[in-house]
């Protein structure tokens, strides 16, 4: 967004400011446990919102193994995550984005959730 300040009566001149608004963010409510897979709730936003990005993996800090998805439609509440490995403990997170003349501003990834997948 840029924002332009011009003066007014005795004080002459402008400044013009740029700056980046991320979208507000959202969180998981649930995740359930599948057979090799995951299944990812969360409460839908589409106010300045075009899509989700839902990362996950086995570290619970996100430094190794971390995979991502994305899901397009920000009426879209759930996600199934498939093709994992049974019986491991995957740490899952997301985070909203908005597409404005082909960059992708994000917003801070929400608080990791825990699932242990099914054999």
């Amino acid at each position: 967004a840029t924002v332009t300040i011009k003066g007014t009566g005795n004080y002459t001149g402008s400044v013009k400011k740029t700056f980046k608004i991320n979208p507000k963010g959202t969180a998981i409510s649930k995740v359930t446990a599948g057979k090799k897979q995951f299944k990812a709730k969360w409460k839908k936003n589409t106010t300045q919102t075009t899509g989700y990005e839902i990362r996950y993996s086995t570290n619970k800090n996100f430094s190794k193994a971390v995979k991502k998805t994305s899901v397009t439609n920000n009426k879209t509440t759930s996600k199934t995550v498939t093709g994992l490995k049974g019986k491991k403990k995957y740490y899952v997170q997301i985070r909203t984005y908005k597409t404005v003349s082909g960059t992708k501003y994000y917003s801070d990834w929400s608080k990791s959730k825990t699932v242990t997948t099914k054999k």
